[in-house]
């Protein structure tokens, strides 16, 4: 007998979160998404944050991204593979204008070796940064 499919609820949990993703400029770590959920839903705690990201990637509502040094981050799947930016500075993730090609295919693995996936990302530092890194001294010690 076949396993009935799992219901989707939409709690006020959910709406919360997803909300936070829906506003979101780029793929955002559970705490980032705790942080901006709890303005709407102000009891909302990280590990019901934690349980519905999961529940979402396991549903392929949400994608888990991973970067180098970074813990997972979350966005809405989208109809196209685009690139990210990673900010060396405030490790922002951005996603960026565009689509990537799939370079799995161009690529000559080691024998044993299967490709899954691939990832464009660029890196440097994001507008607020260079503004910081690039204002005067002074003016950089006013804003701290």
């Amino acid at each position: 007998m076949p396993t009935p499919a799992k219901r989707i609820h939409a709690t006020r949990q959910r709406v919360a979160i997803n909300a936070a993703l829906d506003g979101a400029k780029g793929p955002l770590t559970a705490e980032e998404v705790w942080v901006l959920a709890k303005k709407a839903k102000p009891g909302l705690g990280l590990r019901t944050v934690f349980r519905n990201l999961q529940e979402q990637v396991d549903e392929q509502a949400l994608l888990r991204v991973v970067f180098p040094g970074q813990p997972p981050r979350y966005e809405k799947p989208s109809p196209r593979h685009h690139p990210h930016f990673v900010c060396l500075k405030c490790t922002g993730v951005f996603d960026l204008p565009g689509e990537t090609p799939d370079v799995r295919a161009q690529c000559e693995l080691p024998a044993g070796f299967e490709a899954v996936g691939s990832e464009v990302t660029l890196f440097g530092y994001c507008a607020d940064c260079r503004s910081e890194k690039t204002a005067p001294r002074a003016a950089r010690a006013k804003q701290a």
